[in-house]
């Protein structure tokens, strides 16, 4: 199974993404987010999910393989969460162009309260 995630620009292959609150970077819970834990890394199976969160923090897009095991993330069908994750290849750098998915996503869905579907 192919594991994605975008942010934290210019890692390389066989670096281990770690949490944001390990880098000393934190984000806070929003209406569409309201498990989102700073204690554990995000992943997605949709690439073009990992390009939108990219592409909104000036990040690049990785594929990665999570260290332990993957859960489901509650708040987003499609995605994970997991303790930490090893680079597996570099897919895309900074600035990342936004697939149309994201686009809409990024237009509608986001800026309305509850879960996210990715279209899985």
């Amino acid at each position: 199974m192919k594991y994605f995630h975008g942010g934290a620009p210019g890692l390389k292959v066989g670096d281990l993404l770690r949490p944001a609150i390990s880098l000393g970077k934190e984000h806070g819970r929003s209406p569409n987010q309201p498990n989102y834990s700073p204690h554990r890394v995000y992943l997605t199976r949709a690439r073009w999910y990992a390009d939108l969160f990219a592409h909104m923090g000036d990040g690049d897009v990785y594929e990665v393989r999570p260290v332990g095991r993957a859960v489901p993330d509650p708040d987003a069908r499609g995605s994970f969460t997991c303790s930490c994750a090893t680079v597996t290849a570099v897919l895309a750098q900074h600035p990342v162009e936004l697939p149309e998915q994201a686009r809409a996503l990024r237009r509608g869905a986001l800026r309305r309260p509850g879960a996210v579907a990715l279209g899985l």
